[in-house]
């Protein structure tokens, strides 16, 4: 796969974590973004907490690797939003645990 492929793969968290941290370290380091984090992109993984189809720690984990992508941008003009909900979803130890914000985050995202 290509680097775009894995990304658009990654963005939608549509393959296994271990899957994905593997072919995302298979890729040379970059800062040019080819793809980008959109708010709905979020939005529909927090919905899949919330429907029980992921875990509290894949979210996390997913959100970690999401943030420490420089080869991803943000959707325009909803930057704050998008770094707010990643930092929310990667640190439940700062931020409260995910079933707890998870209102508060769709409605950040989607409002």
């Amino acid at each position: 796969m290509d680097r775009r492929s894995i990304l658009a793969s990654l963005l939608a968290f549509d393959r296994p974590l271990p899957e994905l941290n593997d072919a995302l370290d298979g890729l040379e380091w970059s800062d040019e973004p080819v793809e980008t984090l959109r708010r709905t992109h979020i939005a529909a993984v927090v919905r899949r907490f919330a429907a029980a189809t992921l875990t509290a720690g894949e979210v996390e984990a997913w959100a970690s690797l999401v943030e420490s992508r420089e080869d991803l941008g943000f959707e325009p003009r909803h930057e704050e939003a998008i770094a707010d909900a990643l930092f929310d979803l990667g640190n439940p130890d700062l931020q409260g645990a995910l079933h707890e914000i998870v209102d508060d985050l769709l409605e950040a995202l989607e409002g």
